[in-house]
């Protein structure tokens, strides 16, 4: 997670709240539409401490190799603690370091050499004080978009955005909707009568959750390309950016872009755009040719004199591993996924036995919600740890031509959907005309339909004993020697 100033969570389609919160314990007692960065933190930590998920969790960790072993049917997973090493084992290996997690550093000329502050967007620097400051942001991302209108406010200061291009800044349902009530705050704080509702009634809590998620799912048929629902987003965004601009020609020029909404990450944004009305906020798409002691250049041969450089340049989203993970036959995920990772349903890897990972290539990120979404991923890998410790499984690995069809089906269908569209985008791996790697080909809805039970035809899987059928032990099942268990629990009527 980025750690800018008053960070607010701005999902793509709505609140952190209600989409991004853990499904099996939502909080009633969010204090406003978007939350501050220190909310979700504390809220994380506290779910986490309630349901005792903390347990096994070990901090300050580092794994520097895994390796399978296919004469034990294990991983070993080296781990460094300390400065002191030590080999783990495990029957199945689940990866959940993520993709916008390790953040890069933008290639240009001379960033080193400034002699003022600099600081990157995922590791900010909370001790220092920018008041007073002129300050350069580097990045029009989601976390541009937050930090600048930040920095506009604070005392003293002057900012330049320095932008490649345009993206699309606009809410396409605002809070009121959301919440059934008029208001025109861009992040309205919630009242006390409605979290008290929530808390003394569940049930409808549930239902705003409910409601939301509902209205972005049928959304999606705005991600087809050309479509009359696209068009009509792109008219209404561009309506409502260049009102929140002022109208002005040169900054709708320069903000508002000519692709489809949606191809790349939509942002709500709220102050963004404002901010460039002000006297003391400018923006410039100008190219930076380098970076030198004390001031930013660019292209139309403009010194931006500055004391902070702010890069919000984003990650790594190549998904490779950052530690050797060898499977079969040598097999190194970092080697495989150098050029186009490839997964199976995002969840798996041909030539990794018993690996599975979470928001690997191809995941849904792009539409619904990120955490449901990762909720029903965590229920399919249960069951594939259910189906191996009870039927003796030694390993169980996606066959080649499983991964190869899975991969044909998502390029086909977004050649239909505007992810593929005319825009750079960490969707294609910040490419303009690369394949996307990012997303699933089809909604959210059809995602979870897909994974909610295992294809083992798509598996190649090896047992541990010569009869794959031992498992079943004596002709018994455990219950049968149970005199409490009910025996005759399947009669229907």
């Amino acid at each position: 997670m980025d750690q800018q100033p008053e960070l607010r969570m701005l999902m793509e389609k709505s609140p952190y709240q209600s989409r991004w919160a853990f499904p099996f314990d939502p909080n009633p007692d969010w204090s406003c539409f978007y939350s501050s960065g220190a909310e979700i933190q504390e809220y994380i930590l506290r779910t986490a401490k309630k349901w005792n998920l903390d347990r096994d969790v070990q901090l300050d960790h580092w794994v520097r190799e895994a390796q399978w072993l296919d004469d034990r049917g294990q991983w070993r997973v080296t781990v460094e603690h300390q400065g002191q090493r030590r080999d783990e084992y495990a029957d199945v290996l689940l990866s959940g370091q993520g993709v916008l997690v390790h953040y890069k550093w933008p290639t240009i000329s001379g960033l080193h050499d400034f002699k003022g502050h600099i600081t990157h967007s995922a590791e900010w620097d909370h001790d220092y004080d920018y008041s007073n400051k002129r300050i350069a942001v580097i990045g029009n991302g989601s976390s541009g978009i937050q930090i600048v209108p930040q920095l506009q406010k604070l005392p003293g200061t002057d900012v330049t955005n320095f932008l490649r291009g345009p993206t699309w800044v606009y809410y396409r349902v605002p809070p009121s909707k959301h919440l059934g009530r008029e208001t025109n705050d861009p992040n309205p704080a919630y009242m006390e009568e409605e979290k008290r509702l929530w808390r003394e009634n569940p049930a409808e809590l549930r239902k705003m959750r409910h409601d939301m998620i509902a209205r972005t799912n049928k959304a999606f048929r705005m991600f087809i390309k050309g479509s009359d629902t696209n068009k009509d987003a792109v008219a209404f965004a561009t309506q409502q950016m260049a009102g929140k601009l002022g109208n002005d020609p040169r900054l709708c020029e320069m903000l508002i872009p000519k692709w489809e909404v949606g191809c790349r990450r939509i942002t709500p944004g709220p102050g963004y755009l404002e901010s460039f009305t002000r006297p003391n906020c400018h923006v410039t798409n100008s190219k930076i040719t380098h970076i030198s002691e004390g001031a930013v250049h660019t292209e139309d041969g403009q010194a931006h004199e500055v004391d902070v450089v702010v890069c919000a340049t984003g990650f790594d989203v190549s998904h490779r591993p950052r530690y050797p993970l060898v499977g079969l036959n040598g097999v190194d995920l970092r080697e495989r996924w150098k050029d186009e990772p490839e997964s199976y349903l995002s969840v798996a890897a041909p030539d990794m036995p018993n690996y599975f990972c979470m928001m690997g290539p191809n995941a849904v990120v792009g539409h619904g919600s990120l955490m449901e979404a990762l909720n029903w991923t965590g229920d399919y890998f249960c069951q594939w740890i259910r189906k191996i410790a009870t039927e003796d499984i030694k390993s169980a690995t996606p066959k080649q031509s499983a991964v190869r069809a899975f991969n044909d089906y998502c390029d086909e269908i977004h050649k239909t959907l505007v992810w593929s569209g005319d825009c750079i985008s960490w969707y294609k791996r910040g490419t303009k005309d690369g394949r996307v790697t990012a997303l699933f080909g089809g909604s959210a809805i059809l995602y979870k339909r897909l994974i909610e039970t295992i294809r083992a035809e798509d598996f190649d899987i090896t047992y541990r004993s010569d009869n794959p059928f031992s498992f079943m032990g004596n002709g018994f099942t455990a219950d049968e020697f149970d005199d409490s268990k009910d025996l005759g629990w399947y009669i229907e009527k």
